[in-house]
């Protein structure tokens, strides 16, 4: 059954139920696949550089074979994967964008699809222009085995206790109440979409008497709240947390100082996408980035075109995904840009690592009826709400309300306008009035790039 159909069987429980399914022990819910990919993060803990990367050569060579066999984007380059070793044969595959998979999607599915149980998603869509691609139907069950593997470097576990500020949908709340109960992952999830000036003493509150071990969110809205609890001088009252685990967003070093001023813990910035090729979390030991070498193969690529190989080295991060099947990204170009540092590190993992990261992760903020920072990326849409959209982009000239401003793709109808409509407000709530406005074109910045905000 699909991780889309789960959730949402999951997502219509009556709280009672939700908890008592919260009770099972979170690796057998989460499926085989889960803990096959826990139990063999084991091994990388320890190995050495050699025996990380035979592995990343063996699956890499899997992959490139299923590839040029069944994907037609990729069968020209089937004579190199059997004349060359693997790591070789990836050379001879030029560099893959967004916009190549875009202009030609149904090249880059493989032929045995139907036969292969998968779902669609899309990128998160904060540049207006999503990108759709479909994934193994464990998808999401490696995914979190994935990110708990290296949460479980600062004590993570399962049934720790968290607080979580991501773009999840909420149920209808109370008065006062922004916040509810997640037991599957033991977390309390906060409303990113309702945080302000009048509601961030509650919000505090409410983490406080809730006492998480970790903390996990946006940037932007971690920031928001530990702001305010350095100016009404309420982090003493706050509990231990062992770590603060961002995602989806740069956070910036102004940030960071203030989260781990407010929360009295370290910060850890965790760096993946939906494309699901590249997983790196910050070492314990150093603000550097560990790149999960069984996720996918990674290479940094120089304005030139050539890999940075060396420490030191700056360039473009560039993936191969080892794991999905149901559509293989081979030398896929993330727009993210970093510097490449040795493999040797404190903590004893030889895994390719990178520092002073930069690139796509913006936090475009749109405001909210009672004076709400909300950020874009809490109102991605990864499924298929968007799949009849073509760009859009959001436009702002009063608090509390918003244009989508849509470009439809073929198959758009009214019903297309009423179900972008309705998954907004399951988000916002009464916050951010989004209503759909269709255009003909979204006129681009003088790079010809989309800007995903546009306030007056």
């Amino acid at each position: 059954m699909a991780f889309e159909i789960k959730k949402r069987i999951y997502d219509s429980l009556p709280a009672s139920v939700q908890s008592l399914v919260g009770l099972v022990p979170f690796a057998w819910l989460a499926g085989q696949s889960y803990r096959r990919t826990m139990a063999r993060g084991r091994f990388f803990e320890t190995a050495s550089r050699k025996d990380v990367r035979a592995y990343q050569e063996r699956m890499l060579g899997a992959m490139l074979d299923f590839a040029t066999s069944e994907v037609p984007a990729y069968r020209k380059h089937r004579s190199a994967v059997e004349r060359l070793s693997p790591f070789e044969a990836l050379k001879e595959f030029p560099p893959l964008n967004k916009e190549d998979v875009q202009r030609d999607f149904e090249s880059y599915l493989p032929r045995t699809l139907r036969h292969i149980p998968h779902y669609e998603i899309s990128t998160g869509g904060t540049s207006g222009d999503r990108l759709r691609l479909y994934v193994d139907d464990v998808s999401q069950s490696v995914e979190t085995a994935f990110v708990h593997r290296v949460w479980s470097h600062v004590g993570y576990t399962p049934r720790a206790r968290k607080a979580t500020f991501r773009g999840v949908t909420f149920r209808d709340f109370p008065p006062d109440v922004y916040w509810q109960a997640n037991p599957i992952y033991n977390e309390l999830q906060f409303s990113p979409f309702h945080m302000s000036e009048k509601t961030l003493d509650l919000y505090a509150r409410a983490l406080i008497r809730y006492v998480p071990r970790y903390l996990h969110g946006y940037p932007s809205a971690i920031d928001y709240l530990a702001s305010h609890m350095l100016q009404n001088a309420m982090s003493a009252n706050m509990p231990s947390i062992r770590a603060v685990f961002l995602t989806s967003e740069a956070c910036t070093p102004a940030q960071r100082q203030r989260i781990e001023q407010a929360f009295r813990t370290r910060v850890f910035p965790l760096y993946g996408h939906s494309e699901r090729l590249i997983l790196a979390v910050e070492c314990e030991h150093a603000q550097v980035y560990h790149h999960v070498p069984d996720y996918g193969v990674l290479e940094i690529f120089a304005e030139d075109g050539t890999c940075c190989e060396e420490d030191g080295q700056r360039g473009e991060l560039v993936g191969t995904g080892l794991l999905n099947r149901s559509m293989p990204l081979i030398r896929y170009r993330t727009g993210d840009y970093a510097t490449r540092r040795a493999y040797a590190c404190a903590c004893g993992r030889n895994w390719d690592r990178f520092a002073e990261l930069e690139g796509r992760w913006k936090q475009d903020m749109l405001l909210g009826k009672t004076g709400s920072r909300i950020s874009i990326t809490a109102l991605n849409m990864h499924g298929s709400v968007l799949e009849h959209v073509g760009r859009f982009q959001y436009r702002q000239t009063e608090p509390g309300r918003c244009s989508l401003r849509v470009v439809p793709a073929v198959g758009f109808t009214d019903a297309d306008v009423a179900r972008i409509e309705e998954a907004y407000r399951a988000k916002v709530r009464d916050e951010l009035d989004v209503v759909v406005e269709i255009v003909g074109s979204i006129p681009l910045t003088a790079r010809g790039k989309l800007k995903a905000v546009v306030r007056e």
